[in-house]
């Protein structure tokens, strides 16, 4: 009974170990027996690459080129295949070591280098943007603290005066008499030597044959006055003005906010001339020194010249507005911005009024004492840089 047992174990064994030899067989049998796709053969050729850097306008030599393979069925047909094809060529750009080569990068001739890319301060100016110029000083210009980059508000000031509105002259008006045809004296303002004073004197014309403008002009009776009415003696009297002119009344305002700086002085050449040595005796060795000394002092002292321009990054009305601004003598100061900060806020145009109300800024009485000397002007503090031009210790 036991041996049967062990009879239909050993039979299960043989059985299930029959069918797994059949099962490998036909599976190893049917993968060698597949038609198995072949691997095509990878096709390299060899694309020109950079092997060093190079600059815009810089022309590429031999030894900065280098070759690579590439899979030739992904080689665009404006990439370069051949070294000698690129030997002598003008970069376009400024291209890193491992660029890929195309037509597109280089140039035959370094003229065509400004006609198609223009200049690379272009390359910073948004779209719908101009770049414009505006004198400085060391006062506007934040003490020449500006560079590229940094932004900016615009502040100007102005002088205004009154004007007449159909001669556009300086108010007030001078006064002229008009002279009847006949015998008729014509009035003339004289001044007495060495004193301020002014006189009238009146010369006898003769008999006029026309009516004539006299213009008296140059002394206080050609100035425009009023009359105005004495509370006291009851007695009008005519005013003239003290001065020969008006006092032009001051205003500033800031005009543009959040500017751009594009750059602070003038443009560095992409292409710097040869630098233009004094003629010398070339069989003189002094004297070639000294002309070579010369150079190297005015390009020293070229290159030491403060900066007196500046170019601001604004918009194509904000350019205009700076040109009007400019060619009318206003003032216009920098004022520098946070690094952090691009928001605006609305600022309220200085005049005297808006200064002595907003600060509180009482106007002085008359007081029966004052001063001495007299004060006219205010004179600021005498620094020593600005007396000497050089610090002092």
């Amino acid at each position: 009974m036991r041996l049967g047992r062990m009879l239909i174990l050993v039979a299960i064994v043989l059985v299930v170990g029959l069918g797994l030899v059949l099962v490998l067989s036909r599976t190893l049998g049917g993968g060698a027996g597949s038609d198995a796709t072949p691997t095509p053969e990878l096709i390299l050729n060899q694309v020109v690459v950079l092997a060093q850097p190079v600059s815009r306008g810089e022309r590429i030599s031999l030894e900065k080129l280098t070759s690579f393979g590439f899979p030739e069925e992904r080689i665009p047909p404006t990439m370069f295949t051949d070294v000698s094809l690129v030997v002598g060529k003008i970069a376009r750009f400024d291209m890193g070591q491992g660029t890929f080569l195309t037509e597109s990068m280089v140039l035959d001739d370094p003229g065509q280098l400004d006609s198609n890319t223009g200049s690379d301060h272009a390359l910073l100016i948004p779209p719908g943007m101009v770049a414009f110029p505006v004198p400085i000083s060391r006062f506007s210009s934040v003490a020449w603290g500006l560079q590229r980059g940094d932004r900016v508000n615009v502040i100007t000031t102005l002088l205004l005066v009154d004007l007449d509105t159909q001669f556009q002259t300086l108010l007030p008006n001078e006064t002229s008499a008009i002279v009847p045809p006949g015998p008729s004296l014509l009035l003339s303002v004289e001044t007495q030597s060495g004193e301020n004073s002014e006189g009238i004197s009146a010369q006898f014309a003769g008999d006029l044959t026309s009516l004539v403008a006299q213009i008296v002009s140059g002394g206080s009776v050609a100035r425009t006055g009023r009359a105005e009415l004495d509370s006291v003696l009851d007695l009008p009297f005519y005013l003239v003005p003290s001065e020969p002119t008006q006092r032009p009344r001051l205003v500033s305002q800031t005009v543009m906010q959040n500017i751009v700086v594009l750059n602070m002085g003038t443009f560095e050449a992409e292409d710097e001339a040869p630098v233009v040595l004094p003629t010398a005796d070339p069989n003189d060795p002094n004297a070639q020194a000294a002309a070579e000394n010369e150079a190297a002092a005015a390009a020293a002292a070229s290159a030491n010249l403060p900066p007196d321009i500046i170019v601001l990054i604004v918009s194509p009305q904000d350019a205009v507005t700076l040109n009007y601004l400019i060619y009318s003598g206003a003032e216009i100061t920098l004022a520098l911005r946070s690094a952090s900060d691009t928001g605006t806020s609305a600022t309220q145009a200085v005049t005297l009024q808006f200064l002595l109300d907003t600060y509180q800024i009482p106007v002085p009485v008359r007081l029966p004492y004052g001063l001495e000397p007299r004060l006219e002007i205010l004179a600021a503090p005498t620094l020593i840089n600005d007396d000497t031009g050089t610090p002092q210790p």
